[in-house]
């Protein structure tokens, strides 16, 4: 078992890399190869939403939702061709869709906690409060990233 000022290291280390990716004036490709990754795929999804929804290359809010979209077990489960912006599978006439129900409940913490950064709100507790009760460590990263994200800009 791994202890826990080297879990400590871990963290503060990657909380290193998440503000170079906030305040470096690098160039895009080379910034988006320092990011958290579950795997090739959730990266290649990633690149393809990118130039699909290529508004997200001038608005960080819907880059970082393209980040959590191409997340593989979120991605398979939505046809993005029926979608104007990224997280609209999450509603279908006014109501939570099947598609996003349908999804792990920790993801669903995490597209609510996205969500709520753009003041739509649809779990109470919110899903911001539900996913740092409950995310293990790598939903925790998906969101740390996801708010490097849509901070790039920060300075």
């Amino acid at each position: 078992m791994r202890k826990t000022y080297e879990k400590y290291a871990q963290i503060n280390k990657m909380f290193d890399v998440l503000e170079h990716q906030i305040t470096a004036p690098n160039d895009e490709a080379y910034v988006r190869d320092t990011y958290y990754f579950i795997n090739f795929e959730h990266r290649q999804n990633y690149e393809s939403l990118l130039i699909y929804y290529s508004d997200a290359v001038d608005n960080p809010i819907m880059d970082g939702a393209c980040y959590i979209l191409s997340i593989p077990e979120i991605f398979s489960n939505v046809s993005i061709f029926e979608y104007e912006v990224p997280l609209d599978f999450v509603f279908e006439n006014g109501q939570l869709s099947a598609t996003f129900t349908n999804l792990d409940v920790y993801y669903q913490y995490l597209v609510a906690a996205v969500l709520e950064v753009s003041d739509v709100h649809i779990f109470k507790p919110s899903g911001y409060t539900m996913g740092m009760t409950h995310w293990n460590i790598n939903q925790l990263r998906l969101f740390w990233q996801y708010t490097a994200i849509i901070r790039k800009d920060a300075l």
